[in-house]
């Protein structure tokens, strides 16, 4: 009851975000410009695994998630980069801390320091790819669902010769996230409250520029395709 009470203050406080304009300015980055810089956020685990499909049978609607890496201003492939990837499954839990439950409300102290201590070993829905000569990698994966207070998103962290370079969050719109709640399994919890107009992470990063993929459908599922523009 107290974690009820405590969701529906923050889902008021949150509903007086706007992130409509920065949105719409964040549709379009120049070559000169970075996308958006987040951090890691508090459910990353190093030394995720090498691998292209990260599902671990995670039940939900394939999602092909096509990354490019580029440098900013010429627009260059950043070859040999090591993309990393997590997300939480189509009931908002992420492997790593399953016992935080996706309902859960969320410790503030530890979302303001951005680092949840693990509680298992799991390593479903988490990845790393190396860029190849034209600054592609490439997920099999699901799309994500919702959890307590965010909207739909996946973690995204590059880094090079053992220097990171950028930690960022891919978002997708609410309209196709709608859908994807009618879905099953994700429609077992229904729709989510939280939604990207009014999301604290993308009024923190200004609309977070060129976290957008493009969407297509493929196959009984999407794919989601993303230039990543690193200052390198």
């Amino acid at each position: 009851m107290r974690d009820t009470l405590r969701r529906r203050i923050l889902t008021t406080v949150l509903r007086r975000i706007d992130n409509r304009a920065d949105i719409q300015r964040a549709a379009r980055l120049d070559a000169d410009q970075a996308t958006a810089h987040q951090g890691n956020g508090p459910y990353y685990v190093p030394g995720s695994p090498h691998r292209r499909d990260i599902r671990e049978g995670r039940d939900g609607v394939p999602l092909l998630l096509r990354l490019r890496t580029v440098r900013t201003g010429t627009l260059a492939p950043l070859t040999g980069a090591t993309v990393e990837i997590w997300h939480c499954d189509a009931d908002g839990i992420y492997s790593g801390y399953q016992r935080y439950g996706a309902d859960r409300f969320p410790a503030l102290v530890s979302l303001t320091l951005r680092r949840f201590r693990p509680t298992d070993t799991a390593t479903f829905l988490r990845g790393r790819q190396t860029t190849d000569d034209d600054g592609y990698a490439d997920f099999q994966t699901i799309v994500p669902g919702w959890y307590t207070p965010r909207t739909l998103h996946i973690h995204v962290r590059v880094s090079r010769a053992g220097t990171a370079l950028l930690g960022t969050e891919l978002y997708f719109p609410d309209d196709f996230a709608q859908h994807i709640a009618s879905l099953p399994p994700y429609a077992a919890r229904g729709r989510s409250p939280y939604v990207n107009d009014h999301d604290v992470e993308i009024r923190l990063a200004k609309g977070s520029p060129g976290s957008w993929p493009t969407l297509h459908p493929a196959g009984d599922g999407h794919r989601a395709d993303i230039t990543l523009q690193i200052r390198h």
